[in-house]
């Protein structure tokens, strides 16, 4: 049975609301006082009043979600009731970059200059020692692009208070601040205006579910959900995430270079593919 939950389906314009799915809650941000830290200040403006509720469970989700994702809501609650228990549920959009990359600062260090050092920077300066984010294998129950995100009451009140520290860092380092706040320091290619914050943030969380050893589930796709522009491709990217979680359930060094050869030949062999991304 699932647990008392509630899925918010962000929309920043009135005729967005058209877009959601009557299985999720719509939550107007047409006021949208700070756009340029996306989700995570919904998250926070929503926080005090759903801790202060008698969920479980919450999560939030795009006016997009049908369109990147290919799911339903009712496919999502079908899923998280197949799985109870868990801390987090991940409905990852971008099922090629998970298949294809160690992780995401990998991915990102290729369109967001240095995002993966300033990621290393932020955890050494909150306490988690010599981490070194682009050394983890994290496969789809670790991963998740545009913060689609399903979690507990635990995994929102230390994700909040773990992500809340890069503006009290932030405060007392003026270069770090830059880093992570300046204007257009991300490089983004559809809003030059944005800053490394929002896309730091969604690749803070597959980490921080690894730092903090967090019970992690992400959507596992079939052929007949997989969006149209996967299907030519779908043996091999459900092939490769496949690969992946098998080398982090039995930790196995042969299977790494077997994901590692496979997952390089198939970007050889089939140049632009990451930009169905």
């Amino acid at each position: 049975m699932l647990p008392n939950i509630k899925i918010f389906q962000i929309y920043f314009k009135p005729e967005l609301i058209a877009h959601c799915d009557p299985h999720f809650v719509p939550l107007d941000n047409t006021a949208n006082p700070n756009p340029e830290l996306r989700e995570w200040d919904v998250w926070n403006r929503e926080y005090d009043k759903l801790i202060a509720s008698d969920l479980e469970y919450w999560g939030f989700v795009s006016w997009k979600f049908k369109e990147k994702t290919n799911l339903t809501g009712q496919q999502v609650f079908d899923f998280i009731n197949a799985y109870p228990d868990q801390d987090v549920y991940l409905l990852n959009p971008c099922i090629l970059n998970e298949a294809c990359f160690a992780n995401s600062w990998e991915q990102g260090d290729m369109h967001h200059p240095n995002i993966s050092d300033i990621g290393n920077k932020f955890l050494q300066k909150i306490g988690y020692g010599d981490v070194d984010v682009k050394s983890m294998l994290l496969d789809r129950n670790a991963t998740v692009f545009a913060n689609y995100v399903v979690g507990s009451r635990k995994f929102w009140t230390k994700f909040m208070e773990f992500s809340r520290k890069l503006f009290t860092e932030a405060d007392k380092d003026p270069v770090f601040k830059e880093e992570v706040f300046g204007a257009g320091r991300s490089n983004y290619a559809h809003d030059q205006s944005l800053p490394n914050f929002t896309f730091l943030i969604e690749r803070l969380i597959p980490t921080f579910i690894e730092l903090e050893e967090l019970n992690a589930v992400g959507f596992k796709h079939s052929p007949d959900t997989l969006a149209m522009k996967y299907q030519p491709y779908a043996d091999d990217i459900m092939s490769l995430s496949d690969l992946k979680v098998a080398v982090n359930r039995y930790n196995s060094d042969e299977l790494y270079d077997i994901w590692n050869f496979y997952r390089h030949k198939f970007l050889s062999q089939n140049q632009g593919i990451l930009g169905l991304e």
